[in-house]
C-alpha cells in the first residue's frame, strides 16, 4: 500500500540530488546521477529494521490484526528516517574525507573488492 508514496519519494529525492549536483558542482561539464549500487545495502538495512519491528510487535511471529496497520506504518516511517540518517552521515563522512585529502585510503582496499562492488 506504500509503493505509490515511496516511488514518489524516490523520484523527489533523485530530483533534489540532481539539482544539488547541478547547482553546486565546480565542474561545468560534469553530469551526475543517483547510483543504484548502494540500494542493495539500503534494502538489506530496511529488511533488518522491518524484522526487528515485526519481532518486537509479534507473538510467535504472528502480528495481531488490530496492530497490523500500525506495525506497517511504524516499519515504513522508521526505515525512512533511519535510512535518511545513514545516507546523510555517509555523505558527511565522504565530504570530510575529501576536505582532509583522505581519498588515498581507498587504495588499501583490494582491487577485487572494488571491482565486485562496481560490477
Amino acid at each position: 500500500p506504500y509503493k505509490n508514496a515511496l516511488s514518489k519519494l524516490v523520484i523527489w529525492s533523485s530530483l533534489v540530488h540532481q539539482l544539488g549536483f547541478t547547482l553546486f558542482s565546480t565542474l561545468p561539464f560534469a553530469i551526475g546521477t543517483v547510483q543504484d549500487a548502494g540500494l542493495i545495502f539500503l534494502s538489506a538495512m530496511s529488511n533488518i529494521i522491518a524484522d526487528a519491528i515485526i519481532e518486537e510487535n509479534s507473538v510467535d511471529g504472528v502480528i495481531d490484526e488490530a496492530l497490523r496497520e500500525d506495525t506497517e506504518k511504524q516499519i515504513v516511517s522508521t526505515a525512512l528516517v533511519l535510512l535518511s540518517l545513514y545516507t546523510a552521515s555517509l555523505g558527511f563522512v565522504l565530504i570530510l574525507m575529501g576536505k582532509f585529502g583522505l581519498a588515498d585510503i581507498v587504495s588499501y582496499i583490494p582491487l577485487p573488492t572494488i571491482g565486485g562492488y562496481l560490477a
